[in-house]
């Protein structure tokens, strides 16, 4: 008798089912994982150019300063001031930078921290 049983194509079918299954989950998983990837560059991008704007055009100024970019991006940093000594020519501020993105119950977040030299503090 030449070619296949019934049985025989069936389990056939059943192993390629199997197979594209697993594939389609690799593929849609690297989709996921390019996207999130670009939301993470793009997120240190922002958060670089705002803070190289922190001292510049934006007050080098104890406290904490927000905004949005873009609709999708929220940034918030924390300035503080670190007392090396006191009476000194210039004060070295902390700088504490968060950018965050997503939905409120699977948010995203960069955070970055530099140091910036200001006008001494009174």
């Amino acid at each position: 008798m030449r070619g296949f049983s019934l049985l025989e194509v069936l389990v056939a079918f059943a192993i390629l089912a199997l197979t594209l299954g697993v594939l389609l989950n690799i593929f849609s998983g690297g989709l996921r994982n390019l996207g999130d990837g670009q939301h993470y560059t793009r997120a240190v991008l922002d958060a670089q150019s705002k803070l190289a704007e922190i001292g510049v055009s934006q007050p080098l100024a104890p406290g904490e300063i927000s905004g949005e970019i873009d609709d999708v991006y929220r940034w918030s940093a924390r300035i503080s001031p670190l007392v090396l000594s006191p009476g000194g020519l210039a004060t070295l501020y902390q700088v504490d930078l968060t950018v965050k993105w997503g939905e409120a119950n699977a948010a995203r977040a960069v955070r970055l921290q530099t140091l910036k030299i200001g006008p001494p503090t009174s």
